[in-house]
């Protein structure tokens, strides 16, 4: 193998990092710096040092980075046999599996473990929630998905059943001593049937490596210790790491605490803060030579940064030339800002930016409604990243049902699903009672079916009555009303169904918002079926615009990215109330705001026709405290930033027609006027 030339192939940030001498280190990698190609690159020093490969572990997240990094360290030294690598690396997940074969039995876990996935997990949960839960009402019930969050969250955090239920779950409170004794049934039957689930691999890991006798064999199977992504650990996997290093102290672990948005997975941004503390002679290096964005955008990235006080300063400097500003662009209403944002998609295009290196993104999946619908209606081909499209979404689709069967109560699909929401009625049940409902004339004479039903069928068919005989009193109502009476009956269904019912939420609330602009049921249908249609035609394989939540985006890069709907309402989220939550919507932004690598446009609506008139909106305060030295703003965006400093109000001709016409010239349609203040803003 000839020797490689690390002056020439790496810049002097991560040449002083790959050849660092012996004991912990901490790299702060900053957006689009290079890290993957530094942890490589350390690999292949050591070896070149002398250190054998078998003494070295490469902690990564995710099966496709563990697969990139190993494949880059194989091509890099020039290994032959790929299939048969002498470093030890992968994710801690799978690492985990592999000791747990050699050394389980020293902590009580037999070698032939199974391991569960999570249907598999789920399906185990079912039976013991069914136990337990049995006596609740059946829409009250937990589903098997929703505490297997509950535990996970705790194990992975290191807390107790109580805890992950008043940190994440305060909901269900009321019932922590069911979920206790739930948790303690689960690892009863995990035990008894030796099998493990993903979060035990973790904790049997971890118990593994405080064992006197299995540390002493850890300490010297591996004297290197790599880890990636650090500020996205959880307690469990920091303890990992700490309990494998500590004896001799050759760790290093690379992350960027500016990038750490995955608390809601249980991870820990305290994990990278506190590693100086926590290892005293560590050496702290940063990577600060951006390979992917041009001047101005990051310049704008770190002015947003700059304003959290609990992280490592850094200050990304380009490599690529400058180009332009970022762009900040108001739009009268949300509707105006989809058409703005598809026209100028269109034009990226035909300007020679192929569509795949186009994004998207926004804070919350409903974000991207009317998006959808313009786009659509545009034929132009998106795929959603990391999720489904809007109105292929389970809850949209129930709700979505109800209405079908109001409008045509022969409507099969949409009775099956409407039946199989509800406990006791299966198949055959739901076929028979669809048969039957189908010969009536109208739904008020659903209590007239005449059909004989099970006790618990008889009770759930009697809500479902209900609920339609309501919605056929009230058929003539604005679809919004309908929708929101549906969503009623449907909480306790979602809250009991779903560990992200507080997302699901805000898509059905989305969906009243945006029924409410349709006069009537027939045409609301009419539009749904269309967007409906869209999906299904749709081919995933072929290359296309994305769409993507911010969260799902983290990591990637484009070379245009859209910013949406960016709001005081929607970023920082409404509860994100604490000074850590802030700072962590902060971080989303500034992750946003760096995956773009040379065009990036930030646009959000000043108003938006609802179920009850007009809401307006301010920009995130994100926005607000950016200097306008940073930004190309348009004349709207100007002008409501200024208002917001100048505390003048800013409004709109509060009249439906203007808000759905074509045209999407931006003009104010009433002058500022000094000295009055901004009139609160509702929650919607």
């Amino acid at each position: 193998m000839s020797k490689i030339d690390f002056k020439k192939e790496l810049n002097t940030e991560q040449y002083r990092v790959v050849t660092s001498p012996k004991g912990p280190h901490l790299v702060l990698a900053g957006a689009g710096s290079g890290k993957t190609r530094t942890l490589v690159y350390r690999v292949a020093y050591l070896v070149e040092q002398g250190v054998s490969p078998e003494k070295i572990l490469l902690l990564t997240f995710t099966n496709k980075a563990a697969s990139e990094m190993m494949s880059r360290v194989t091509e890099l030294l020039q290994w032959k046999d790929k299939n048969k690598l002498p470093i030890w690396g992968g994710t801690f997940h799978s690492l985990a599996n592999r000791l747990l074969r050699f050394y389980g039995a020293k902590i009580g876990v037999k070698n032939n473990f199974n391991i569960l996935d999570e249907d598999d997990a789920k399906s185990l949960l079912k039976n013991i929630v069914a136990d337990i839960f049995g006596h609740l009402n059946n829409n009250r019930k937990p589903s098997s998905g929703l505490v297997k969050e509950i535990i996970s969250f705790a194990t992975n955090s290191q807390i107790t059943i109580k805890e992950s239920l008043e940190t994440k779950f305060p909901e269900w409170q009321s019932l922590t001593d069911l979920f206790e004794k739930t948790a303690a049934q689960y690892i009863l039957r995990k035990k008894t049937s030796n099998v493990l689930d993903f979060d035990d691999l973790l904790l049997s890991w971890r118990l593994m490596t405080i064992d006197p006798d299995l540390e002493k064999i850890f300490a010297h199977k591996w004297e290197y210790i790599l880890v990636d992504e650090y500020q996205d650990t959880n307690t469990l996997q920091a303890e990992i790491v700490f309990n494998l290093s500590k004896s001799h102290q050759n760790v290093l672990v690379v992350g960027d605490d500016a990038q750490s948005i995955y608390s809601f997975r249980a991870a820990n941004i305290q994990n990278i803060l506190d590693f100086p503390k926590v290892f005293p002679q560590c050496q702290t290096y940063k990577l600060e030579t951006n390979y992917r964005s041009t001047p101005e955008i990051l310049f704008l990235a770190n002015e947003i940064i700059a304003s959290n006080t609990k992280q490592f300063a850094k200050n990304l400097q380009a490599v690529l030339p400058s180009y332009t500003k970022p762009d900040l662009i108001a739009l009268e209403n949300n509707l105006r800002e989809s058409k703005w944002i598809a026209d100028r998609i269109e034009s990226l295009i035909a300007e020679g930016v192929p569509a795949e290196e186009i994004v998207v993104l926004f804070r919350a999946s409903h974000h991207s409604q009317n998006l959808e619908m313009e786009l659509n209606r545009r034929g132009i081909h998106y795929q959603m990243r990391g999720g489904l499209k809007f109105f292929d979404r389970a809850h949209i689709k129930d709700i979505l049902a109800w209405i079908k069967i109001l409008a045509n109560i022969q409507d099969e699909v949409a009775w099956s699903r409407v039946l199989n929401l509800y406990p006791g009625i299966g198949p055959t049940t739901a076929q028979k009672i669809y048969q039957a409902a189908s010969q009536l004339e109208s739904l008020a004479e659903l209590d007239n079916l005449g059909i004989n039903l099970s006790k618990l069928a008889l009770v759930s068919w009697q809500q479902i009555v209900a609920v339609l005989k309501n919605l056929f009193q009230q058929q003539n109502a604005n679809p919004a009303e309908l929708i929101r009476l549906l969503n009623k009956e449907y909480q306790e269904y979602l809250t009991a169904q779903y560990p992200d019912y507080r997302q699901r939420q805000e898509d059905l609330e989305q969906l009243a918002i945006f029924s409410a602009s349709y006069q009537n049921l027939a045409e609301f249908l009419s539009e749904i079926t269309l967007q409906e249609k869209f999906s299904v035609d749709d081919d995933k394989k072929k290359p296309g615009l994305i769409l993507s939540t911010i969260h799902q985006a983290k990591g990637l890069e484009w070379q245009a990215v859209f910013l949406m709907n960016l709001t005081n309402k929607s970023l920082p989220h409404p509860l994100a109330q604490t000074e850590t939550e802030q700072e962590e919507e902060r971080r989303l932004f500034y992750v946003a705001v760096t995956r773009a690598k040379k065009y990036l446009y930030m646009t959000y609506p000043m108003s938006q026709f609802s179920y009850d008139g007009y809401k307006s909106f301010q920009p995130s305060p994100f926005v607000q405290n950016i200097a306008s030295d940073f930004l190309n703003l348009n004349h709207l965006a100007r002008t409501s930033i200024l208002a917001q400093v100048d505390k003048v109000e800013y409004s709109f001709e509060d009249t439906a027609g203007d808000f759905w016409e074509e045209d999407t010239t931006e003009k104010p349609k009433k002058k500022i006027k000094p000295g009055s203040f901004l009139p609160e803003i509702d929650e919607w």
